[in-house]
């Protein structure tokens, strides 16, 4: 059975990206929710790799601006080699992982990628990959898109909110990869974590998927499930609140603020450049992100830098 999870990072902020990452599984058959877990156990496990200790989890319980990147880092180091997009560095990475958006990442000055950052070999993830792989699931793929501030503003100018930006985004995401790996897999699983606080999605699988039927199985305010039917293959889809307790979307959690927090250090670095040391790095949400922009205004004037392109309007 092939299994697609979803998470994204980065849909509140002002600035910097939206990062939606899928990772792609084959699972045993005929296998429940709670056998699915048992699964992946092996991934929720710690692993001491080096002085790093790696946890799949929600992102938001494995990182702390304070303690760095080096968790993720071997996280996203790790399922790249996992799969057989071993990167030798940040660029190399960013080119299979999200190769629909690089010439829009190209395109702006400050999300550019400190040149020479370099991942982890499958030698020195070993450890991690022989623990993983000792697990039921097998990972196949590792996909995202990066939603500029400029296309996130488009789309929204389009008659989209940013609610709709999320959910077209991450179902196409999700169409890409089971059109690429379904072949001989005719029943898929797609676990997402819910959307905001939105509770109905047919309508957008519709849209996404025209040909495939589309039956609501259920849609309270815990989770939203749908089965799809397309000639011979079926796919069930749920939405649940806080679903990034399953691991594998716990892992598309980490790869998506891997790539947001990489995106985030291109832009603060740059506007530092600009500026001076003297500013405080930004994450980007409303309040501070308000704060950085009073600070950088100036440049922002002198340097003639579209506001559309910086600074989402929603």
């Amino acid at each position: 059975m092939l299994l697609i999870a979803t998470d994204e990072a980065g849909y509140g902020p002002k600035l910097g990206p939206l990062v939606i990452a899928a990772t792609v599984w084959k699972v045993p058959d005929g296998l429940n929710h709670e056998s699915l877990q048992a699964a992946f156990a092996p991934l929720a496990q710690s692993i001491k790799l080096g002085d790093t200790v790696v946890t799949v989890n929600d992102s938001k319980a494995v990182y702390q601006p304070s303690t760095g990147l080096g968790g993720l880092h071997a996280a996203a180091s790790a399922s790249l080699a996992w799969c057989g997009m071993e990167a030798a560095d940040l660029e190399t990475a960013l080119a299979n992982l999200c190769p629909d958006d690089l010439q829009a990442i190209r395109r702006v000055p400050w999300l550019e990628v400190e040149k020479n950052v370099a991942m982890l070999s499958a030698d020195e993830v070993s450890p991690l990959l022989d623990h993983w792989r000792s697990s039921d699931a097998e990972l196949i793929d590792v996909r995202a898109r990066i939603i500029t501030a400029q296309a996130f503003n488009e789309a929204c100018s389009n008659g989209s909110n940013k609610a709709d930006l999320l959910s077209q985004t991450t179902l196409n995401l999700v169409r890409d990869t089971w059109q690429q790996h379904s072949a001989d897999q005719p029943q898929t699983e797609v676990y997402c974590d819910r959307h905001g606080g939105r509770r109905y999605y047919a309508g957008v699988l519709q849209h996404v998927i025209p040909d495939a039927w589309v039956n609501i199985e259920s849609e309270s305010a815990r989770q939203s499930v749908y089965r799809l039917a397309l000639d011979d293959h079926s796919m069930k889809v749920h939405f649940t609140v806080k679903g990034d307790s399953f691991t594998p979307v716990a892992l598309a959690s980490m790869h998506a603020k891997y790539l947001r927090e990489r995106m985030m250090e291109s832009l603060n670095r740059y506007f530092a450049n600009l500026v001076g040391d003297s500013l405080t790095p930004t994450a980007g949400y409303p309040v501070d992100a308000d704060r950085f922009l009073n600070e950088i205004d100036a440049t922002i004037e002198g340097e003639k830098i579209d506001r559309q392109s910086l600074i989402r309007s929603r």
